[in-house]
């Protein structure tokens, strides 16, 4: 069945959701916390521009129940239903800066085979986590955070022609996830151009994840100083940046083995050789054309082809 919602009936069109239906967004600011928990269901905007959810959660934030609200309390929204699609509409948590709030998601993805679609994710720290947690968070939070957060099952997750906005660790987690043509933003935290400004993306996938993040034909923009593409959230973190456009200031290293740790000895780093790549550290793999075409061509085959026909 199709809806349409506006900013004051939002919450009870998406409890009236169920397998297979459609809610269409009209343009407005709808100030709200949302979770969308039912399988197959698409969530379609009026306007990326127009269609504002906005909420402002953030880490030691004190919530209902008396604790502060945690890193994976803070979303805006959250998918947690497989096979679901979000379009044409902006996320937002307006908890910045994050020297101010630390950590505040926008949007977290914990369903599989989910496609994000033009839509704008904005906050400072943490904005997008893609699931699942990793093992040991999953055991940590096993009374503390819902069910449907602490099943690390292997979960697959499109981003096309998105805009992502953040500083610290601003794309972040588990997913399998393929970053496509996307607007990629690291905005300024500091103004000392000596001190590190953030960086873009945490994976934390398993070391029998064959494959990560890809961020493809991106563009990756900021007018601040001295970011870093990546760091290991976890041992085995795995992403690839290949063919992406750079009109920012990178760290000549390119990526952080994560301060304090031996990550550099279990990360699985690639990025496509390019002007910028001279100065990577050498557990960085750089891959030549042929090494990068067929990297990509193996990294879809892992995704349904259904998904993949839904973008472009």
């Amino acid at each position: 069945m199709k809806f349409f919602a506006e900013p004051k009936s939002i919450k009870n069109d998406i409890k009236k959701l169920a397998f297979g239906d459609t809610l269409f967004l009209k343009n407005g600011v709808y100030e709200e916390k949302l979770e969308i928990l039912v399988d197959n269901i698409n969530i379609i905007g009026e306007s990326k521009d127009g269609v504002v959810i906005e909420n402002k959660d953030f880490y030691h934030k004190i919530m209902p129940d008396y604790n502060e609200c945690n890193t994976f309390r803070t979303y805006t929204v959250l998918i947690g239903g497989n096979n679901t699609t979000l379009e044409n509409l902006t996320i937002k948590n307006l908890s910045t800066p994050s020297s101010k709030y630390g950590q505040a998601v926008a949007l977290s993805v914990l369903g599989d085979n989910v496609v994000v679609k033009n839509v704008s994710l904005i906050s400072a720290q943490d904005t997008l986590f893609t699931g699942p947690l990793p093992d040991n968070l999953c055991e940590r939070y096993m009374n503390f955070l819902p069910e449907y957060y602490l099943d690390n099952k292997p979960r697959h997750q499109v981003f096309y022609n998105c805009d992502i906005e953040g500083d610290v660790d601003f794309i972040f987690g588990g997913a399998q996830a393929y970053f496509y043509k996307c607007n990629i933003k690291s905005i300024k935290r500091t103004n000392n151009s000596n001190e590190v400004n953030g960086y873009i993306s945490a994976p934390s996938h398993k070391k029998s994840d064959r494959y990560g993040y890809l961020f493809y034909k991106c563009n990756l923009i900021s007018d601040a100083k001295n970011i870093y593409l990546s760091r290991p959230w976890r041992d085995y973190g795995t992403v690839a940046f290949i063919d992406n456009e750079y009109n920012l200031d990178i760290n000549p290293e390119g990526f952080n083995k994560w301060d304090g740790t031996e990550r550099d000895k279990t990360a699985r780093f690639y990025e496509s050789k390019s002007k910028y790549t001279d100065k990577r550290l050498p557990w960085v793999k750089i891959l030549d054309e042929k090494e990068k075409e067929e990297y990509v061509k193996s990294f879809l085959k892992e995704f349904d082809p259904i998904i993949l026909n839904n973008i472009d």
